[in-house]
């Protein structure tokens, strides 16, 4: 089966399912927020696809999903409610989950609010304290304007970085000076700036990209109004009872040294895994390798 939208909590939900049914089932979490499952599923979707079900969604409002209006309340909450209510619709007693980015941060939560209904958790280049990740991306985005001989933004970025501006204004600031890199603004996350989108315009007419951005963009407001998601995770690592798995790049700004040091000394039996060529996104950036790194865990026996 693949895409379909599907009721969950009074919104339609896109979902779309690879794998074999009698395979163990893995739901992804995208990141953004609002990015949309479509980027890793067109890396990972026939690789990971070889072992386990893989269960890809675009999180309430965003991408294929059903639109969010202006009035209605989201919150982070909302999203976890929403992966437990699938896992009941689709019949699924016990799940992995894998999250990228902000998708890592959502992954916990669901683990800390859900433990027994996750098998195990894979975090790739999570944020688990938002604002750790954003001074940590402002003062990569310094480096590549440092590059370029943008020596005014690169001091700016260093400033902001340093700075107490409160975390929405923070974030503001780095989206406004990272969108100043133009075409090299993928060099903050990943070495090189591969565009992990490619071929996305040949997929989706124009006006629809547009759309789905329009919505994401409605997503991702909401959720910084909200502001739960600028409370860090970092104290609640130790709670987390699943067997968890961190993917890191090296060169990824968003799991900084202070996050990756928590995540390794409060997650008892956490698993780091780190790719040493790779930045942001090694689910595409090494994309056999990440396949073979999941389901490994994934499919590893229990308690070994």
């Amino acid at each position: 089966m693949h895409g379909e939208v599907i009721p969950v909590r009074g919104k339609g939900l896109y979902v779309e399912i690879h794998g074999p049914a009698d395979a163990p089932p893995v739901l992804y979490l995208h990141g953004g927020p609002g990015e949309g499952c479509y980027e890793f599923m067109a890396h990972q979707a026939k690789r990971l696809s070889r072992s386990l079900m893989l269960i890809g969604i675009d999180q309430r409002g965003v991408w294929r999903s059903e639109e969010i209006r202006e009035e209605e309340h989201l919150s982070l909450d909302d999203l976890v409610e929403d992966c437990r209510e699938l896992q009941k619709i689709l019949a699924i007693e016990k799940w992995s989950v894998i999250g990228h980015s902000f998708g890592g941060m959502l992954g916990v939560l669901y683990a800390l609010k859900d433990p027994d209904h996750i098998q195990c958790l894979v975090c790739e280049g999570p944020s688990f304290d938002f604002v750790l990740s954003v001074k940590s991306m402002l003062n990569k985005a310094a480096a590549v304007h440092e590059e370029l001989g943008n020596d005014a933004m690169a001091a700016e970025c260093r400033r902001m970085a340093g700075g107490s501006l409160p975390p929405a204004e923070l974030f503001d600031a780095y989206l406004r000076l990272s969108r100043e890199l133009g075409e090299h603004r993928m060099k903050i996350y990943a070495p090189g700036g591969i565009d992990n989108y490619a071929g996305v315009e040949e997929q989706f007419p124009r006006d629809a990209l547009e759309e789905y951005r329009r919505k994401s963009n409605i997503h991702f407001q909401k959720l910084i109004r909200e502001g739960a998601i600028f409370e860090s995770l970092l104290p609640r690592l130790k709670e987390l009872n699943v067997p968890v798995l961190l993917i890191k790049g090296k060169h990824d700004p968003v799991i900084c040294d202070i996050q990756t040091e928590a995540f390794l000394r409060d997650v008892s039996g956490g698993t780091l895994i780190l790719y040493e060529h790779c930045g942001h996104l090694p689910h595409c950036e090494d994309a056999d390798r990440f396949a073979e790194d999941v389901a490994s865990f994934i499919l590893r026996p229990p308690g070994s």
